[in-house]
């Protein structure tokens, strides 16, 4: 089934490809862009294009998603790179670099003990490129509409440019933000000493919160997640607040309707570790872990990958509290 599905995608890379040499490329590319990577992105409940990404997030086996996850990225890139004016794909495979990242190079990561410190640092380390060259590609997107962007936001400040632009920036734009905010707050998380990721998080910082104020509902509540979860690690100077956490973890519980376990997760690592609250951790887990992911046939995979790191938290316990 794996091999199928592989070839097929290699297959329409190569007539991608060969397309690209012919007089009618142009045409024929923004066709299979349109209908692969549209560009702004469909409601859940609107027509129109196809939600690429629902044949991996619907799908609960993570070994067969891990198995054929890079020939679905490097054929996106492909396809960005066949086409790189076409704003869809360059999101597209921005945030696939992004999920990778984080899903199938992070998330292994974590779960390395910590006596094997050099393997898992070369991982993290694995990680933050793919998390950089993710947001690199989604920012593309937003200097194709906005010219000078990508500069502007790395030397962001609220007086100069960078605010300028994202005061130009529409709702259309909100999933660009998002990613390439993830992409480059990923990088920091793993990396935190990287003077130049760091120089860069005012303007992701600055990114995340005008998605939040274009479409604050957006993926039911993921941009307060990853707000929640940086608000609640990062030190004042850099824009951290205990207060602006919690206020953004209710707002992702709230939009969430309570059914992603990773807010959960987020409460039991941001909030109850730090605050040694035994209890809570406990109780969030549990709620994380109640979950069916049979009721959510499009995010059985986020569920799953999920409730694997609840069950991870849980028996790793004892490594954060003490007298546990």
């Amino acid at each position: 089934m794996v091999l199928n599905a592989k070839k097929i995608l290699l297959f329409l890379a190569g007539l991608l490809l060969l397309l690209s040499s012919c007089s009618i490329k142009q045409m024929a590319l923004n066709s299979v862009a349109n209908t692969l990577a549209p560009f702004p992105a469909p409601k859940a409940d609107a027509s129109g294009g196809i939600d690429a990404a629902a044949a991996l997030t619907g799908e609960d086996d993570v070994p067969l998603i891990a198995a054929v996850f890079p020939t679905v990225l490097k054929t996106y890139e492909i396809l960005h790179l066949s086409n790189p004016q076409h704003r869809g794909l360059a999101i597209m495979t921005g945030s696939f670099y992004v999920m990778y990242a984080n899903v199938f190079v992070q998330t292994p990561a974590d779960y390395i003990p910590d006596t094997q410190f050099q393997r898992k640092n070369i991982e993290y380390l694995r990680a933050k490129k793919f998390y950089l060259r993710g947001a690199s590609y989604v920012m593309q997107s937003l200097d194709r509409a906005y010219p000078g962007f990508a500069a502007a936001i790395n030397r962001y400040s609220e007086e100069g440019e960078g605010a300028k632009f994202l005061a130009r920036c529409k709702p259309a734009d909100t999933e660009s933000l998002y990613w390439a905010s993830c992409g480059v707050l990923g990088a920091f998380s793993l990396d935190p000493l990287d003077t130049d990721t760091l120089a860069v998080i005012p303007g992701a910082l600055a990114m995340l919160e005008r998605a939040a104020e274009l479409d604050p509902a957006y993926n039911e509540g993921a941009l307060w997640e990853l707000l929640a979860a940086f608000y609640a690690a990062a030190p004042e100077a850099l824009g951290g607040s205990p207060e602006k956490a919690l206020e953004a973890y209710q707002k992702a519980l709230d939009l969430s309707g309570g059914q992603r376990p990773s807010v959960y997760i987020l409460y039991a690592q941001s909030f109850c570790i730090p605050a040694q609250d035994s209890a809570g951790f406990d109780e969030s887990l549990s709620k994380a872990l109640e979950i069916d992911p049979a009721e959510q046939p499009g995010n059985k995979l986020t569920i799953t990958l999920s409730q694997e790191k609840a069950r991870w938290l849980q028996a790793s316990k004892e490594d954060y509290f003490l007298g546990d």
